[in-house]
């Protein structure tokens, strides 16, 4: 077999994909980087992937960084630094990049990568393989394209020499390196029979990179031992009856899931256990909520040097490792430590952990990526230079890897021995070359904790110790889960892992049953809570029956955060439905307490029953009295489908926040600013089959005037879809609609609102219409008279009174579902017998009625 030539590299500004948490490989076109290709020999067919030397890219020296000078080129102005023009990627994260600290950092950052000062060139390995002389020439073999000796991967590198190949062997866990014909290097696991051994004259041709050395010949091949030892985990042992160990759990913990945090450690929980938890620098509501612990708990502790934990950021390796060293100090008998997110959940008894851990004294669970080590890191983007500022992980450019260790990763969700983390974390090691080079690496490196653990066990004198297995169990479905969700805080597509749901429990229990896991991830109450009582009822054997269990309660908004900040928009309409909750109790109770009005917004709560969505809780003080009230509040639907025409659609909303992964609209409550990005969200009628040659959606303003026109997917009618309405500038405020058009026909029409800020003149730079051709679809209005008035009228009482236009428009898009008091009731409804008036600790939906489920309880 001929080697093929090689395409260029694609474009340096090009997003790939990476796989999460190293699990999923995403179908995509070919990537210029790899090819692959079948060879036939003798008794299989084998598979080999070429690459050339642009795939393995290389570093320019340069010069050392300072102020830019403003160059003209052929593609127009750019600033060129001492060190050289930074490239197309580094360039365009400095243009990106907002704060000034933030474009010094990188500019930084990208000439020192230039110059060859981020990493060491080369990295010590400690575990050679035994029996073996890293470098040892095995001899000169017979070899051709027919019938490969080394079979496990190959490629053609311009400048090759012979340390070149056993490096990229070594680098892969590859026990052997032969060079051929002078530019090309195979790898593979098998020692070469000595039927095939040749004299030293087959093996003439010069080495590409270095004249002097040989690499192999026509139908010859020179083989090196790399010295690594081969791919193999470590075998566990059968769990201990009562065997006992004792655990660190590390909860790195973002969101506003409190509740399903405590019920989390409620199952964990054991008093000779210890617990640190890191909540991410962002999220005061659940730092302040969990901070009471540490003076209940001895054994539970906060960390006060808290990290924004974004998705792939290297700040998350700066968790793991500081939260670890923490743990030292705090404890001096811990054997292991884990780390959990606030999205996982046991599967099996902590007690039945201990057994196995203690079966397994020294052996550290790592998940491995399961697939060819270059093609794992060309999409982990282990081969790029990444920068964390500005809670974005931007992309600065290619690298290569040190060469002299071996490249793993796959899962960041570990567990591993105090052996281990001592060595990563002690300042007795800080000399040594191994560990302060991966922390230069992984600095610079997206996704770190994916695989900063696992290479450095397995080029350490740990590395006997590594266990391809995590213990852990992740449900993924790469069309859902794939889809660059996370391109808004990093520049790279990214997979994540699905919510597990009720009706994945068969799946779950197989693997369960087949696999030594005792965690899972992710669960989210928010979504199904049902999954987590029946393993919570299968961990203790007990059937759950008590106040709440089919109830979950998660916090939207709280006075007392001082991040992440509130959407103004989202106050505003909570006081207007506060308002109108009072005056609708008043009327049903007491005229007497016809004065009270809502003070201030306290609190906001979403409410789930049955594992749907039933509303907000808004929690709110009366002005003049220390009196709180919360009611239950839920936005209408405002879809209507046209008469007469069949029924095409089962759902069609607008809102924003939507989730692609797991198909919802996050904003709950969908209230809307002049800011939002609003997104339809639609799927077709269970009945409905792919006919339809085309459909849109029109969108119109408040004044009638059609701002976008989008077609949409008339071939996947199976699942839900959506469209984001992109436009210039922000939104004009007031009541919106949009029209579903299909082949011609308008079948469903839907309204949303854009709330003005009621202390803010009213400004849009979308005022004028746009001069796009748009006439042709303003027909499809023309039979919707009524909401068109109604909208107008609308329009000129928000451009003369903004308060009463919500008062008035509020409620028409929302309704109020109940409302309870807060320990007292306000004066002038204490003295009177009215069963109009209930208390929320008496109710089953307040947020402060009972929820033992979620009580972590001494």
């Amino acid at each position: 077999m001929a080697i093929k030539n090689r395409e260029k590299n694609p474009p340096d500004d090009d997003i790939l994909i990476d796989f999460g948490e190293g699990s999923q490989e995403i179908d995509q076109k070919p990537e210029s980087k790899e090819i692959n290709e079948n060879v036939s020999s003798s008794s299989s067919t084998l598979r080999h992937a070429w690459v050339s030397l642009k795939s393995l890219p290389f570093i320019l020296g340069a010069q050392t960084e300072s102020r830019p000078t403003l160059h003209e080129t052929s593609d127009g102005l750019e600033f060129v630094y001492p060190c050289g023009a930074l490239g197309k990627t580094a360039t365009s994260a400095v243009k990106r990049a907002t704060t000034q600290k933030c474009k010094e950092e990188i500019k930084d950052i990208a000439c020192r990568h230039k110059n060859n000062q981020l990493v060491p060139d080369r990295l010590p390995n400690y575990c050679p393989r035994k029996g073996s002389v890293p470098g040892h020439l095995l001899g000169c073999f017979h070899d051709y394209n027919q019938s490969r000796l080394l079979t496990s991967y190959g490629v053609k590198l311009q400048g090759l020499t012979i340390q070149k190949c056993i490096d990229l062997c070594a680098q892969s866990a590859h026990l052997y390196a032969g060079v051929h014909n002078g530019r090309e290097c195979y790898c593979g696991n098998k020692k070469p029979s000595l039927e095939h051994l040749l004299t030293k004259s087959y093996c003439s041709v010069p080495c590409d990179g270095q004249s002097s050395q040989t690499c192999g010949g026509l139908d010859a091949t020179e083989v090196f031992d790399t010295g690594v030892p081969s791919r193999d985990s470590a075998k566990l042992q059968d769990p201990i009856v009562n065997g006992s160990a004792k655990i660190a759990f590390i909860l790195t913990l973002n969101g506003r899931a409190l509740r399903q945090v405590t019920r989390l450690l409620k199952v964990i929980y054991r008093p000779h256990h210890v617990y640190l938890i890191h909540v991410d620098a962002r999220q005061d509501f659940l730092f302040r909520n969990l901070l009471p612990l540490e003076s209940q708990y001895s054994n539970i502790r906060l960390v006060r040097n808290r990290h924004s934990s974004i998705w792939g950021g290297a700040s998350l390796l700066d968790v793991l490792l500081e939260s670890m060293e923490q743990l030292l100090k705090i404890d001096s008998h811990w054997q292991f430590v884990f780390n959990l997110s606030e999205s996982d959940f046991p599967l099996r008894s902590i007690e039945s952990l201990e057994a196995l851990l203690a079966a397994n004294p020294d052996r550290n669970f790592l998940k491995s990526h399961g697939r060819q080590t270059r093609q794992f890191i060309h999409k982990q983007g282990l081969d790029r230079v990444f920068h964390q500022c500005e809670s974005r992980m931007w992309r600065l450019g290619d690298r290569n890897l040190p060469a002299g260790i071996r490249i793993d990763g796959g899962s960041d969700w570990v567990g591993l021995t105090r052996q281990l983390v001592e060595y990563a974390t002690s300042s007795a090691n800080t000399s040594d070359p191994l560990l302060r080079g991966l922390r230069d690496l992984y600095r610079y490196t997206l996704l770190p904790a994916e695989s900063f653990f696992h290479v450095l066990v397995l080029n350490s004198k740990f590395c006997d110790s590594y266990a391809d297995n995590n213990l852990r169990m992740t449900l993924w479905r790469r069309s859902q889960g794939c889809l660059c969700q996370h391109r808004n805080v990093v520049d790279w597509c990214g997979c994540s892992p699905m919510v597990f749901r009720t009706a994945d429990w068969t799946h779950l229990t197989s693997m369960m049953a087949k696999s030594t896991v005792f965690f899972a991830r992710k669960f989210e109450a928010a979504l199904d809570q049902s999954i987590m009582n029946r393993l919570e009822e299968q961990l203790t054997n007990i059937s759950l029956s008590f106040p709440g269990l089919d109830c979950y309660w998660e916090s939207a908004y709280d006075v007392s955060d001082s991040t992440p900040k509130q959407n103004p928009a989202v106050l505003t309409v909570a006081t207007k439905l506060a308002k109108h909750a009072l005056t609708l109790q008043v009327q049903n109770s007491l005229n007497e307490c016809s004065g009270l009005q809502p003070n201030q917004i306290v609190a906001i709560t979403s409410y789930f029953r049955h594992d749907h969505y039933q509303g907000d809780l808004i929690q709110f003080e009366v002005e003049g009295e220390n009196v709180k009230f919360e009611t239950l509040v839920k936005p209408l639907d405002k879809t209507s489908h046209v008469a007469n025409t069949p029924r095409v659609l089962s759902t069609f909303l607008v809102g924003s926040d939507y989730d692609p992964k797991e198909l919802v609209l996050r904003n709950r409550l969908g209230v809307l600013s002049p800011t939002s990005k609003p997104v339809a969200v639609y799927k077709w009628a269970s009945h409905v089959n792919n006919t339809f040659k085309n459909a849109h959606l029109v969108w119109f303003d408040p004044n009638n005037h059609v701002k976008a026109v989008h077609s949409v997917n008339v071939t996947n009618t199976s699942k839900m879809n959506s469209q984001q309405l992109e436009l210039r500038g922000h939104l004009n405020p007031g009541v919106w609609m949009v029209l579903f058009i299909v082949d011609g026909k308008k079948t469903a029409v839907t309204e949303f609102l854009v709330v003005p800020q009621v202390d803010e003149p009213i400004t849009s730079t979308l005022d004028v219409k746009d001069k796009q051709p748009f006439d042709s679809w303003e027909k499809y209005s023309e039979n919707e008279g009524n909401l068109i008035k109604s909208r107008r009228e609308r329009t000129a009482l928000m451009e003369n009174d903004i308060s009463t236009f919500l008062d008035k428009t509020v409620v028409e898009f929302y309704s109020i579902q109940d409302i309870c008091y807060i320990e007292q009731l306000p004066n002038c409804a204490r003295d009177k017998r009215n069963h109009y008036w209930q208390a929320c600790s008496m109710t089953d939906w307040s947020s402060l009625s009972q929820d033992p489920k979620s009580k972590l309880v001494r």
